[in-house]
């Protein structure tokens, strides 16, 4: 429609004062008027009565959460929800000085929310404060506004200065500052002060009417009421309606600052870079009060100005698509998506107690700026690809990146093996027709057929050349891993990959997505953004790079973090039904693997170097010249290869030996009493059917892999395949149950991230769910444990002193207590068994140690030095066990321990353990033993 024929609607909702809305995400306008009242107005059904409910008269902002509660802030430093549908009010937190804005953070988990204390705090839906999240700030804040999409927060402060900070981590971080655009303005609140605001009240009518005539309230219209035009509020001032909040572009990517010299600047997340900015004819220096993006394409952007000049941008082309000059004083505004899905609606509040709409003011439509250009192009080049629930014959089709992840949340369990490529078959009555999991492994689904009659047809001849219980093996449906990847869940957002050095998150968006590269070594590396036209699947991130890969097209696209290295994209031949499955990089290499078993390599320019054909690849980690690759294949079932490609020559430590991971049983197919430990498990096993949460090389260039059953492996003697095994060397489950106490844990979880030397480098995941979500936890270490421990043992050992623990804890409830009673909770190993997990140990790290210095020296100067201490720590370890055997009158167990001694101090501790034990006989078979090894020395 012509945007000449908008006229502005007036709906009275109060009788006067100061009214600020927001909307809710069920299209509900939440009114709040300085009265202490909150009209709730059904925009979906303006005949309805709203409901009212009382709020604080001493608001200073206003917000929505993602459950559409009511968050406001308060002169008073009081931050209180509000339950929209009843009223309810609750407290979440109350600071000493006023607090003057909220933004609701982390998909609605938390509000962060600042005000004229130096800090801003960060507090979770629920009202519990994380005194660890809060941030020092340099100045009193002005306004808060944060972008859903890349995480971002942006605080105006009252000097004029813009800092930014990503919530991509549980503790934010300072990404960036802009100072010298937007106005040094401060609160004023002189009217709050009691005796002048009634010294002023006294002011009679006539009073008033005089002042009105000098004021900047436009009368232009004479069948407005004139009550409605008068402002009697001392509020009312421009220090108090000044906007200097960052307005966010819907993706993310592109911000404006409403500036001192009333122009609006565009900002490029990317850098930070100014972009363009845009400035009216108008010479009078109007500041803005209010100014937002439109909410669907971010094509439009709306400003108000103290004048209340509504101008309506076209950012894209920088025209002006619709202004006007309104009769009202305006408070703030909020855009609505009309139920077409493409019309656009502003609503405003004022300082009269009236709400002001002006419907369907623009058309949203995906204008041609610069990205959709591309986007544009692409499509001709069919880069952008739908979601993988489609069949593989329909790659050729043009569908845009919007869907790309839709087959991480939608594909049923009964989807992941069929064999009509992922098309869903109903199965009323096939209860009998299935294929038998014949190894119990559960990477066979129950793949039900359709009786097939010409079936009855087939010759005899050919019948019984069949086997009698021959079948058709299930297709297997690939998909992209990468290492820490996780799906998006029910959120727009997921991890595209996670290691020891940061993480990579993706957030979908209309018409493209958004992609962050975080660190957790901030002080070597910053975070950053980018626009992602192509909607790329899997990623690998390392020290010097990331690389980016989209499945089904085979665009491969490398990205350095510092600018000394040019990007570049490559494309990959694909034949039909393959896709590109993981993918890697080192600072020398880039390795592509797919679904088909091509295995390519390439320089850090993308010259291909080498192609070689493998078993079906599903997961690639890499350390400098070594590839460790994971197969799956029906008929061959996992396996894992391991080489080593030089630049002159190439070598096969392993070629697809059998891989003994436990896979994961889909709690679809079995009952879940008969699985429990894989029960909550079932959306992450459809993204990751093998359910591989990590694979890496250790700190000292050995395979490690985690898997579903939460149990660490590491490759030991690679180097040769007949003396090489996996050895087992933490079990976090059992880790786990033993700080809790002996309970269950299954609210938490552990992801990996890296290994260095003893210490597995991890994210503690709390929740029903296995993978992080967002904001990522700070990460953790946990010790390697090898896991020997009977868990029975364990609890029979520990009852006395946990029951103890019950005692104390119900008869005493002082909180100085509290860490005590967390002590007394945490099983204690037994000194035997202990000292045997230490012994062993020590025995398998030192061996991965001594077989990395015998091979390839040492790496980082300090490996001899740890190698005699883990010497140490082995015989020390035995001696504790000699010592329980000494006392338990064991000989022969003894001896036994004795002879895995290795240095001739410790045999010289074992005798005089002997001596103190009165246990000659064994002392003299010590000394035999310790003068044996002496000659043999000589």
């Amino acid at each position: 429609m012509s945007t000449a024929s908008v006229t502005p609607i007036v709906k009275t909702v109060y009788e006067k004062g100061k009214t600020t809305i927001a909307l809710t995400k069920d299209n509900k306008l939440c009114a709040t008027n300085k009265s202490g009242l909150t009209k709730v107005i059904n925009l979906n059904d303006p005949e309805e009565e709203p409901e009212t409910f009382e709020t604080s008269p001493e608001y200073t902002s206003i917000t929505c959460d993602y459950n559409s509660d009511l968050i406001m802030t308060t002169f008073g430093g009081d931050l209180l929800k509000y339950n929209v549908e009843d009223g309810n009010m609750k407290l979440l937190a109350r600071k000493g000085l006023p607090l003057r804005d909220s933004v609701v953070v982390h998909s609605g988990k938390s509000i962060l929310v600042g005000g004229d204390e130096l800090e801003l705090g960060l507090i979770s839906i629920d009202g519990i404060t994380d005194n660890n999240n809060k941030i020092s700030i340099p100045e009193q804040i002005n306004q808060l506004s944060y972008s859903s999409k890349t995480n971002i927060l942006a605080v105006s402060y009252i000097n004029g200065l813009v800092e930014f900070y990503s919530l991509s981590s549980l503790v934010p971080n300072k990404v960036h500052s802009l100072d010298g655009y937007i106005s040094k303005n401060s609160y004023n609140d002189e009217f709050r002060d009691k005796i002048l605001t009634k010294m002023s009240d006294d002011l009679d009518d006539s009073d008033l009417d005089d002042n009105l005539e000098n004021t900047d309230t436009p009368i232009q219209d004479d069948s407005i009421p004139r009550k409605l035009l008068a402002i009697k509020d001392h509020e009312f001032m421009n220090e108090n309606r000044l906007c200097t909040r960052t307005a966010w572009h819907p993706n993310g990517l592109l911000f404006a600052l409403p500036c001192d010299d009333a122009s609006i600047k565009l900002f490029n997340i990317k850098n930070y870079t100014l972009d363009k900015t845009l400035s009216s004819n108008n010479k009078t220096n109007n500041k803005i009060i209010d100014l937002k993006f439109d909410p669907l394409h971010g094509n439009f952007i709306a400003s108000i100005d103290i004048n209340n000049n509504l101008t309506l941008w076209n950012h894209v082309n920088s025209t002006i698509h619709y202004s006007t000059k309104l009769k009202y004083n305006i408070t703030n505004f909020v855009w609505k998506l009309e139920n077409d899905s493409k019309s656009l609606t502003l609503i405003l509040g004022t300082w009269n107690g009236s709400i002001v709409e002006l419907k369907e003011i623009a058309i949203s439509t995906q204008l041609e700026d610069s990205s959709n250009e591309l986007i544009g192009k692409s499509k001709d080049k069919n880069l952008f690809v739908n979601s993988d629930d489609e069949a593989d014959d329909d790659y050729s089709q043009n569908r845009l990146v919007d869907d790309e992840a839709k087959y991480e949340d939608n594909d049923d369990t009964e989807n992941l093996f069929t064999q009509d490529n992922g098309k869903r078959k109903h199965t009323y009555n096939d209860e009998l027709d299935f294929i038998d999991d014949d190894d119990g492994a559960g990477y066979i689904d129950h793949a039900h057929r359709e009786y097939d009659h010409s079936y009855e047809k087939r010759s005899s001849k050919r019948r019984n050349l069949e086997r009698p219980n021959a079948y058709h093996l299930p297709y297997f449906k690939y998909k992209p891993i990468s290492q820490g990847s996780t799906p998006f869940g029910t959120n727009d957002r997921r991890y595209l990959t996670m290691n020891g050095v940061g993480y990579v998150t993706t957030v979908r968006n209309a018409e493209q997505n958004s992609v962050t590269v975080s660190f957790f070594d901030l002080g070597r590396f910053n975070e950053y953004h980018f626009e992602d036209l192509f909607g790329f699947d899997t990623c690998f991130l390392n020290e010097n790079s990331v690389l980016f890969g989209q499945s089904k097209t085979g665009q491969i696209h490398f990205r350095p973090h510092n600018s000394l290295h040019s990007n570049w994209t490559k494309f990959i031949p694909l034949q039909k039904g393959e896709i590109i499955t993981c993918l890697a990089s080192t600072s020398k290499r880039v390795y592509i693997g797919t679904s088909l078993g091509y295995l390519r390599t390439f320089n850090q320019y993308g010259l291909s170097i080498n192609v070689e054909k493998l078993s079906p690849i599903v997961s690639i980690a890499v350390q400098d010249y070594r590839i460790f690759t994971v197969h799956y294949s029906n008929t061959g079932g996992i396996s894992y290869s391991l080489s080593e490609q030089t630049p002159k020559s190439i070598k096969y430590f392993q070629r697809e030996y059998t891989l003994p991971l436990t896979l994961p049983k889909n709690k679809s197919l079995y009952n879940s009493g008969q699985d429990e430990e894989f029960e909550d498990d079932s959306e992450f096993l459809n993204f990751n059917p093998f359910g591989i949460k990590g694979l890496f090389f250790s700190m000292y260039g050995d395979p490690c892999i985690f898997g579903a059953d939460d149990v660490l492996l590491v490759l030991a003697n690679w180097r040769s395949s007949l003396t090489s095994r996996w050895i087992p060397v933490l079990d976090t489950n059992m880790e786990l149950w033993k700080l809790s106490g002996g309970k269950k844990h299954t609210d938490v979880h552990v992801w990996p991230l890296s290994l260095a030397n003893d210490t597995l480098n991890c994210i503690l995941v709390k929740g029903k769910k296995v993978w992080p979500e967002f904001p990522l936890p700070l990460p953790s270490e946990m010790e390697l444990r090898i896991p020997i421990l009977v868990k029975s043992q364990i609890l029979e050992e520990n009852n006395p002193r946990l029951k103890r623990a019950d005692n104390i804890e119900d008869n005493d409830s002082d909180e100085n207590n509290d860490a005590n009673q967390e002590e007394e909770k945490e099983l204690q190993i037994p000194v035997n068994l202990a000292a045997e997990e230490e012994f062993l140990r020590s025995k398998i790290l030192s061996g991965l140690l001594t077989d990395t210095l015998e091979n390839d020296g040492e790496l980082y100067g300090n490996e001899s030095q740890i190698l005699s201490s883990l010497n140490a720590s082995y015989d020390k370890a035995l001696l504790r066990l000699f010592a329980t055997a000494c006392s338990e009158r064991h000989g022969e167990k003894a001896l036994s321990i004795v002879q895995e001694l290795k240095q001739d101090r410790a045999l010289a501790a074992a005798v005089k353990i002997c001596e103190r034990a009165d246990m000659m006989s064994l002392m003299k078979r010590i000394n035999d033993i310790r003068e044996a090894r002496f000659q043999q020395t000589t």
